[in-house]
């Protein structure tokens, strides 16, 4: 049976899927002695560098943040207790005042500048709460505290125990004459004093958390679908599993092998991406942690590719039905990256607990109950997959067929000319741009691939403009309000609330001067990452991205003032539509003074908007999807992308859904007719900027500022006509004005034909 195991490991493991050659046993070895040689030597290292001493200097004083009266009053009392620091000397308070409770960057800057080892936040009205019978809102204490050394929590957990607990609940008891044992007091570590802050530490939270648990979750999915729908799948497409299934080799080892061996291939991934770990890390606990998640994330879905690989009979059948569990498993990935999506049981789940628990283990806020739970549910799913697959191989069945040599030979001639035939590399089943195929890949492969790529970009470069905003808005006290909506979600109400709080948030965001800037260069940095795939990877003119050389010289200035042009007309046709169905009305005049310059950095940041999505779906998967699948998949499918990009903006319906696919396939059309995207582009850029700032109406759910018009819903308005808060694009005034522009598209196409033959 071992033998059969290694064998099949072998089998498995040694096919190199895209090179069509395999490896051998040594290679094997090799590279699996590789990746346990370098994860225990780095290992070895964070443990010498966690364990060796370090010079230890102390902080020495304490901030107290917003102090009431009764502070004052047991600090005077309580002197001696309190008179002593983390070095064992004398501790001197320092009094603050702050709304915005939840501020850890500015608690961190003042705990650096203050020498302090810990800071206290009370609420402004702490008293007044305490001495309410009856409140809605109990008073909590905030501790915050510098990780630079693990004492700094040994202390602040005993100063939360002692001081604030028992000795300062206490004396309000004594002296107010009234219960407050439910006064909560809350542990809040925040960044490391001395170590980088603000931007470099939300840059890498950000990164820890949302980007790094994405790229482990691509990474196994990718490779286990590759190697794990050639393992069992494959064999039976090219007929060798037969001769498998008649050796005495029970159906639960060749599982077990091929499993294995599946598994061994999403190693690779994972342990290319858990070797810099080691060095962002925050400690060898959650270093620990990360490594054990994502070694059974790599154990559940390398069972649940061999469970798919056993229900089809070929790869791309395999494939196909892996693939909307692929994109199910992203979805719950990309929800993950949403604060609002967390609640106390997403952390023990299988997935969720991964994501959550991977992205803390990095930032060394691990919790082990969740982390220990989610691994053992995760391994309980996997030996039930496994379980279900050698059921499924017992009911296998299967015949043998004796040809002649003659007979195998034309049935094989026959397969390469049938293949040669749908190979879109060869013959492309449309050319868009004049994009010809150089490069084969599986269906599942290539449609994901392009499905996550503008994902990936924008989940990368829209958060990092948030930045600034992020910062400006944690010192503002609405932020104390916003953040205590999260920590009270227990109804279906409450998940409500929070949405609508985080729509007004973002639409905060939204006025904020760098905030709009940043999100301009971020598309900027979009636009060079296309053109460097097209021009360095694909080795592609970049006509092959919607950008001919159009001749006479200046054609492309033209066909862009064209464009906009046609923008301008189809907004302000569903303007004219929301008016004339008393939907909205106009204010007047509304741009004043002081948003002249967030004015101009919204045109400047919707120059490079447009172009962006325009490229990323009609310019780059247009062609290349329909290289493949035909034009109108191609369409349906780059229509289809970018609406579901909209799916989690304010107010996204059903119609919303339709009319941005409509939208899109429009906007393909019009850009497959013309052969060039310059016009499409100008024409996207223009219909965001005039809903948006000339107008004063939301874009896909997101409401502006700075604009040159005031409009407002009137009190009849309704949904259906002007799409609500996600704006003009989800009601029917902007169905009616694009589908009578595919009909003038399809007339004027017409009339061009017949006016050249």
């Amino acid at each position: 049976m071992r033998r059969a195991i290694r064998a099949l490991v072998r089998k498995t493991f040694g096919k190199n899927h895209s090179m069509k050659t395999e490896a051998s046993a040594i290679t094997m070895l090799v590279c699996v002695g590789f990746f346990v040689a370098v994860m225990a030597y780095f290992t070895s290292l964070m443990v010498y560098y966690a364990k060796k001493e370090r010079p230890v200097h102390y902080a020495e004083n304490l901030i107290v943040v917003n102090p009431p009266e009764s502070w004052m009053g047991f600090t005077e009392e309580f002197q001696d207790s309190l008179s002593e620091n983390v070095a064992g000397e004398r501790t001197m308070m320092v009094y603050k005042e702050w709304d915005a409770v939840y501020d850890v960057f500015t608690f961190n800057d003042w705990m650096e500048e203050e020498n302090a080892y810990l800071t206290i936040v009370f609420p402004k009205d702490f008293d007044e709460l305490v001495m309410q019978k009856k409140v809605d809102e109990i008073p909590e204490i905030l501790t915050y505290y510098p990780t630079d050394y693990p004492e700094y929590a040994t202390v602040q957990k005993e100063f939360n125990e002692t001081v604030l607990q028992e000795d300062y609940i206490r004396y309000i008891q004594m002296k107010l004459g009234v219960p407050v044992d439910d006064i909560g007091v809350i542990d809040s570590p925040i960044v490391p004093i001395g170590k980088p802050t603000g931007w470099i530490h939300m840059l890498v939270d950000r990164g820890s958390r949302m980007v790094v648990p994405l790229l482990f979750f691509i990474g196994i999915l990718y490779i286990c679908m590759l190697s794990g729908m050639n393992a069992i799948a494959g064999e039976k497409e090219r007929g060798t599993f037969a001769a498998l299934l008649m050796t005495p080799v029970p159906r639960g080892t060749i599982v077990l092998g091929n499993f294995i061996g599946v598994f061994l291939h999403a190693l690779i991934p994972s342990g290319i991406l858990l070797l810099p770990i080691v060095f962002v890390a925050s400690s060898v606990v959650g270093y620990i942690a990360t490594f054990l998640l994502v070694i059974s994330l790599a154990l559940f879905i390398s069972a649940i590719t061999i469970m798919i690989s056993c229900l089809n009979n070929s790869i791309v059948s395999a494939q196909t039905t892996f693939l909307p569990i692929f994109l199910i498993i992203l979805v719950v990935c990309v929800t993950c990256m949403q604060e609002s999506t967390r609640n106390p049981i997403n952390p023990f789940l299988p997935i969720y607990g991964h994501f959550y628990g991977i992205g803390d283990g990095l930032m060394g806020t691990v919790s082990w109950p969740a982390v220990l739970v989610c691994i053992v549910t995760t391994l309980g799913l996997t030996g039930i997959c496994l379980l279900v697959s050698e059921r499924l191989l017992r009911t296998e069945s299967f015949t043998v067929a004796v040809e002649t040599k003659s007979e195998k030979e034309l049935r094989k001639a026959a397969k390469a000319l049938a293949r040669q035939e749908k190979d879109y590399v060869s013959v492309s089943r449309a050319e868009v741009f004049g994009y010809k195929a150089k490069k084969r890949k599986s269906v599942a492969s290539f449609l994901i691939g392009h499905a996550l790529l503008p994902l990936a970009l924008l989940s990368l470069f829209q958060p990092i403009a948030m930045i600034p905003a992020l910062l400006s808005y944690m010192k503002d006290p609405a932020s104390s309000e916003f953040i205590r909506m999260f920590k009270e979600l227990t109804s279906v109400k409450a998940v409500s609330e929070v949405a609508e709080a985080s729509v007004k948030v973002f639409s905060g965001f939204m006025q904020d001067k760098y905030f709009i800037l940043f999100m301009g260069l971020g598309y900027w940095a979009v636009i060079a990452i296309y053109i460097g795939i097209v021009k360095l990877r694909e080795k592609n003119p970049l006509s092959t991205l919607g950008f001919p050389k159009l001749s006479p010289k200046g054609s492309a200035v033209k066909a862009y003032l064209r464009g906009m042009g046609f923008g301008l007309i189809l907004i302000s046709s569903v303007y004219g539509l929301l008016l004339l169905f008393g939907q909205v009305k106009c204010n007047g005049f509304a741009l004043q003074k002081d948003s002249i310059v967030l004015f101009i950095l919204y045109i400047l940041m919707w120059l490079p908007q447009g172009a962006t999505e325009e490229i990323m779906m009609r310019g780059y998967m247009m062609p290349r999807v329909a290289a493949r699948f035909g034009l109108p998949f191609a369409i349906f499918f780059s229509s289809m992308c970018f609406s579901l990009m909209h799916a989690f903006n304010a107010g996204f319906s059903f119609l919303a859904l339709f009319n941005l696919a409509f939208i899109a396939a429009f906007f393909a059309v019009f850009a497959y007719r013309s052969g060039h995207i310059y016009t499409v582009c100008a024409m996207h850029t223009v219909w965001n900027f005039c809903q948006g700032n000339l107008f004063g109406l939301e874009v896909s759910g997101n409401s502006g500022s700075a604009s040159i018009l005031s409009s407002s819903y009137t009190e009849k308005a309704g949904k259906l006509l002007s799409g609500g808060d996600f704006g003009p694009e989800g009601g029917l005034c902007v169905t009616i004005v694009i589908a009578v522009a595919f009909v003038i598209l399809i007339l004027a196409t017409k009339r061009r034909n017949t006016a050249k033959v």
